[in-house]
């Protein structure tokens, strides 16, 4: 019953229209929070303070949605952010408060990494911070994230502050940075890192710099997982000398960017970071100088923004990859341990996968946040998981139709018929019973 996937994740007619396998399980439970706080520290013309630029983002689908208007079924987000950096005295340094709403015309899916930021500029004295970022809607907190942070000038503590990502890197008169903080969304193919060292760091020689893995988030990724730094990072151009007006928002973009002026002090270490194999987890940045062989060590993270929650409970990931694989597949997987059955389905996924040489597998993704749509769009008094029935089915196989059509005359059969009006190009009828349930009944070419 298998049916086979392609690039743009449609599947193929045969053997595809028997009834799912019945199954109850727990609903899959979805992650508290993907709110990221936005820190990044440069020196300012004094030594005792640095320019900082704070902010926070987060997944659109992690905010609570209300209906704004009946009449365009338009939906509005409000929600305000604060953040606030204190000293070791839980002094109050620094506070905004992001007054900020959302719109959209449908419901945002939870499975989407579409996020929203926002950013500020300050200067502030050297020394240990702990910078919070609290989302709150209707009056309830709904989110929070917190961080410690040092600001000094050696070397260590000035590159850590600065680090900093940019998916492009012109060499014009600014340089932008990605509204990520310390965090590279799981997904990203490549991107530069920027710190900033003292000159004497570098002088004529090119540093070294290198990343590793060490701590992993998911245990089902296998193997060698790191990131390749190519090429060795160059440092030829240097940061601003004085800070005053020289860090500033792109508002079209949501990001900060750094101008960079002539400097006798400071560099900006560029390197060039190969995610296509790296998996969700803790790295470090050694940024060596060859001359001394001292290192710089730099904590970033990879993580996986709104991950396919279904995922991980291993036996609903496999009732709904029913429609994709074949009974000996499905047996295959049904007697593995559940230890290890997350890692099998993901090695499945992997022979599926139409960019085999990255480690995020978008059909992946995308089949199961059809199915975590299906789940509720498609569920009835009579049938409570949505993706588990033949509507369920046919929307995760081939996703939403172009168009549909409903016949209901009161005491008779309705019928529901779905258009695909894509590379699809069929029609699916689908007979609705006074219970209240949905059965296919009709396959169609266009």
């Amino acid at each position: 019953m298998k049916t086979l996937l392609v690039p743009v994740l449609l599947f193929s007619m045969a053997g595809a229209w028997s009834q799912p396998r019945q199954r109850s399980f727990q609903p899959a439970l979805i992650p508290a929070s993907n709110l990221v706080g936005i820190f990044h520290a440069f020196p300012t013309h004094s030594p005792d303070s640095s320019q900082c630029i704070v902010g926070y983002r987060v997944v659109i689908g992690d905010l609570l949605f209300r209906q704004r208007s009946t009449a365009t079924g338009e939906l509005v987000a409000y929600y305000t952010a604060t953040i606030e950096l204190r000293d070791t005295l839980g002094v109050v340094r620094y506070a905004r408060v992001f007054r900020d709403s959302v719109f959209r015309r449908t419901l945002p899916d939870r499975l989407s990494p579409d996020a929203v930021a926002n950013m500020d500029t300050i200067t502030l004295a050297n020394g240990t911070y702990t910078i919070s970022v609290d989302i709150t809607q209707e009056q309830r907190q709904r989110m929070l994230w917190q961080s410690g942070i040092v600001l000094g000038s050696s070397p260590e503590l000035l590159a850590s502050a600065s680090l900093a990502f940019a998916t492009t890197l012109e060499h014009d008169a600014r340089i932008c940075l990605e509204p990520w903080g310390g965090v590279i969304p799981f997904g990203t193919r490549w991107v530069w890192s920027l710190c900033a060292v003292p000159r004497s760091w570098s002088g004529r020689d090119e540093l070294t710099v290198q990343a590793r893995l060490v701590r992993q988030y998911y245990p089902f990724y296998r193997g060698q997982d790191t990131v390749v730094v190519t090429p060795p990072a160059s440092d030829n151009r240097s940061i601003f000398a004085y800070p005053i007006g020289v860090i500033e928002p792109d508002v079209q973009q949501g990001r900060a960017c750094i101008a960079l002026l002539p400097s006798n002090q400071l560099r900006l270490v560029e390197a060039l970071l190969d995610l296509r194999r790296a998996i969700p987890g803790e790295y470090v940045l050694d940024v060596i100088r060859p001359t001394t062989r001292d290192t710089l060590h730099l904590s970033f993270r990879i993580q996986w923004f709104a991950p396919p929650v279904q995922l991980f409970q291993s036996r609903y990931a496999l009732a709904v990859m029913q429609y994709v694989l074949t009974d000996d597949e499905y047996r295959t997987l049904a007697d593995t341990p559940d230890s290890d059955r997350v890692a099998a389905i993901i090695r499945w996924w992997q022979s599926q996968d139409p960019t085999p040489a990255t480690r995020y597998n978008e059909a992946m993704v995308e089949y199961f946040r059809r199915a975590l749509q299906a789940r509720s769009s498609f569920a009835t008094a009579t049938e409570s998981d949505g993706a588990l029935t033949e509507r369920g089915k046919i929307f995760i196989l081939f996703g939403a139709p172009s168009h549909v059509e409903t016949d209901l005359e009161p005491g008779k059969p309705g019928n529901e018929i779905w258009y695909y009006t894509n590379a699809v190009r069929k029609r699916f009828t689908f007979e609705v019973s006074q219970q209240g349930r949905y059965r296919l009944r009709k396959i169609e070419s266009l």
